[in-house]
């Protein structure tokens, strides 16, 4: 009975918060479009959304783990595991650095979430498996990763339904080896537990961000060696992540 209180309490405060966050983030957009061409401010802003929505459910705790991994002045293709939609929320916590996410055209047809992505000048992808979407994708994030804006991917390309790491696909690991940047391995556990039909339930959301995989290494690996080593380590970082519990 108390989850079904705190559930209907959270869900009525995050909503009023959101809307209310929401019309800041459009005039904040208003604002400094003109000029911020990356949308550092709106990302910014974005992140203490992020955090506000994990912070305000008294049953929820968010670890954050291998910050010292991340360069503030670097840029990267960020790899991560995709367990659920909480997933993106979740990696606003990467502290430092400017991202575009890399998200499928549908995503953006969600109310606000997908005005939000919007906003961001995220990348969206269209006609999965086509040249031309492979063609736009690898364009549009050369193009941010030239102006030292990071690209974050979900290598499994969508949702894992029971949580654990799936196959892998190439696209993150071409736009690494063409841009010569870094990739930056990310883990998230807990974004499948956190709710049990529409009641939330006590839950640790975990980020844990590994070592970069050198721009050196990208550069002189193939591009499955590389994909390989990246699920590899994703793999067993999330095996540790859950043995320690």
């Amino acid at each position: 009975m108390w989850t079904a209180i705190v559930s209907v309490l959270y869900y009525a405060v995050v909503l009023v918060w959101s809307l209310a966050y929401f019309v800041f983030m459009l005039l904040l957009f208003v604002v400094t479009v003109a000029f911020d061409r990356e949308r550092v401010a709106l990302h910014a802003a974005s992140r203490v959304w992020a955090r506000s929505i994990f912070m305000l459910n008294p049953l929820w705790r968010l670890k954050v783990e291998g910050t010292e991994n991340i360069d503030p002045k670097g840029r990267y293709v960020v790899t991560v595991n995709h367990q659920s939609m909480v997933d993106i929320p979740l990696m606003y916590v990467l502290p430092g650095i400017n991202f575009k996410w890399v998200a499928k055209r549908g995503v953006y047809k969600w109310p606000i979430f997908g005005v939000v992505l919007w906003l961001h000048g995220d990348i969206t992808v269209d006609d999965r498996g086509s040249v031309r979407r492979t063609l736009g994708f690898m364009a549009k994030g050369l193009e941010h990763l030239g102006r030292g804006t990071s690209v974050i991917i979900f290598p499994e390309g969508t949702r894992s339904r029971d949580g654990e790491v799936h196959n892998f696909k190439e696209g993150a690991f071409l736009l690494a080896k063409e841009a010569g940047v870094p990739i930056l391995p990310c883990v998230i556990d807990g974004a499948k537990t956190f709710i049990k039909g529409w009641r939330v339930q006590c839950n640790r959301f975990t980020v844990r961000i590994t070592e970069p995989v050198s721009a050196e290494r990208v550069r002189d690996a193939g591009t499955r060696e590389l994909m390989t080593e990246v699920r590899e380590r994703t793999v067993a970082t999330l095996a540790q992540i859950r043995e320690r519990g």
